[in-house]
C-alpha cells in the first residue's frame, strides 16, 4: 500500500510505453499531420469539396509551426486562429501512440517501466481473491499533464488480469475512486470510465476528431480546469510528491502553485534525466523553501534518473 502520496507527471513518464516527448511531439505533427488528416477525412467520407480547403490550412498550420516556437501549446497560445486544428494533431498523434503502445516485458524501454513497479507497490500484500477490493485503499493520486490514458488503462488492465473472474465493473469501481487529473485534459474517457469513452488504441478513422478536441486544454487554457483547486488539495496534504518525467517549466508548476502550497514536512522526490547540473540546482532552489520564499520544502531530491530508477529507491 502507498500512503498520502501525489505523482505529478510530465510527458517523460509516459515515454517508456512508447509516447512522445515534447520535441517528439512537434517532430511527428510537423511531418505527418497532413497526411494523417487527408486519411482521416477520406476514412469519414466528409463531403469532398471541403477536403483541398481543410488540407490547405492543415498545411499552412504545419509550415507555420515547422519555422516557429518549439512548443505547440504556446504556438496555439500565439495563434489561436490554429487551436482546433493542433488540438485535433494532437488527438492523432496520442491515438496513434496508444496503438502502437506497450507495457511490461514488451514495453519501448522496458528498462524503464515503472508502471509495473508502482502496480507492485500498489498491491504488495494481496494473496487471496477478495483482495482487489483492497486497491482504492492505497492513498494515491496522480496530476499529469499529459493527453494519454496509459496510466489508467494499464492499472485497469492489471488489476483486472491479476483477478480472473472478479469483473471489470468491480474492477473499474476500484479504479474510480482513485484520483487522476488531467491538467489539460485528455484525449477521451476510457469505455470503463464512461459510456461514452473511447477505447484504449481505437482507431483513428472511427472517433469523431472535432468532438474530442473539446475534451483538450493547451498549457495556457489551464486554469479553466475545474479539477485545478483539487490537484492543489491534494498536493497540499500529501506526504510524499513525485515528479517523474517532468521538465519543471515554470508555467506548468505556477499552474499548480507550486512551491507556494508546499511546506517544509513534506517530502519531494524528482527525476532530472537529460536535465543538466544547472538545471538541477535552479529546481532545487525553486523548490526548497528558505526565508525569502513563501513556501517550498527542506530537501528536494532532485536526481539525474529515470522514474524507475527514482521510485525504485525511494518508494
Amino acid at each position: 500500500m502507498i500512503e498520502k502520496t501525489v505523482f505529478i507527471l510530465g510527458a517523460g513518464a509516459s515515454c517508456p510505453y512508447g509516447f512522445p516527448s515534447g520535441s517528439e511531439l512537434r517532430e511527428q505533427i510537423i511531418s505527418v499531420y497532413v497526411s494523417d488528416f487527408e486519411a482521416y477525412l477520406n476514412a469519414r467520407a466528409r463531403v469532398k469539396v471541403l477536403i483541398p480547403q481543410e488540407l490547405s490550412k492543415a498545411k499552412e498550420f504545419t509550415d507555420k509551426f515547422r519555422k516557429s516556437t518549439k512548443s505547440i501549446d504556446l504556438f496555439l497560445a500565439l495563434n489561436p486562429e490554429f487551436k482546433e486544428t493542433g488540438k485535433r494533431a494532437i488527438i492523432f498523434r496520442i491515438l496513434r501512440a496508444e496503438k502502437q503502445s506497450h507495457f511490461r516485458e514488451q514495453s519501448k524501454h522496458k528498462d524503464q517501466d515503472w508502471y509495473t513497479l508502482l502496480f507492485e507497490c500498489m498491491t504488495k500484500g494481496f494473496v487471496k481473491k477478495d483482495d482487489y477490493s483492497r486497491f482504492c485503499e492505497n492513498d494515491v493520486s496522480f496530476i499529469t499533464f499529459n493527453y494519454d490514458r496509459s496510466l489508467e488503462h494499464f492499472l485497469y488492465d492489471s488489476l483486472l488480469n491479476s483477478f480472473v473472474g472478479i469483473g471489470g465493473d468491480k474492477i473499474a469501481e476500484q479504479l474510480n475512486r482513485i484520483k487522476v487529473i488531467h491538467v489539460f485534459g485528455k484525449v477521451a474517457p476510457l469505455e470503463w470510465q464512461d459510456r461514452n469513452g473511447v477505447e484504449y488504441r481505437q482507431e483513428i478513422n472511427s472517433v469523431n476528431a472535432d468532438e474530442l478536441i473539446k475534451n483538450l486544454r493547451t498549457i495556457y487554457e489551464g486554469m479553466e480546469n475545474p479539477e485545478l483547486k483539487e490537484a492543489k488539495d491534494l498536493i497540499g496534504k500529501a506526504k510524499s510528491i513525485y515528479f517523474l518525467g517532468f521538465g519543471y517549466a515554470k508555467e506548468n508548476l505556477d499552474v499548480l502553485g507550486i512551491p507556494e502550497i508546499l511546506s517544509t514536512g513534506q517530502l519531494v522526490y524528482g527525476t532530472a534525466l537529460g536535465l543538466t547540473e544547472r538545471k538541477i540546482q535552479e529546481v532545487r532552489s525553486v523548490l526548497q523553501y528558505n526565508s525569502g520564499s513563501k513556501g517550498g520544502v527542506a530537501n528536494p531530491r532532485i536526481d539525474k534518473s529515470d522514474s524507475l530508477a527514482l521510485l525504485s529507491v525511494c518508494l
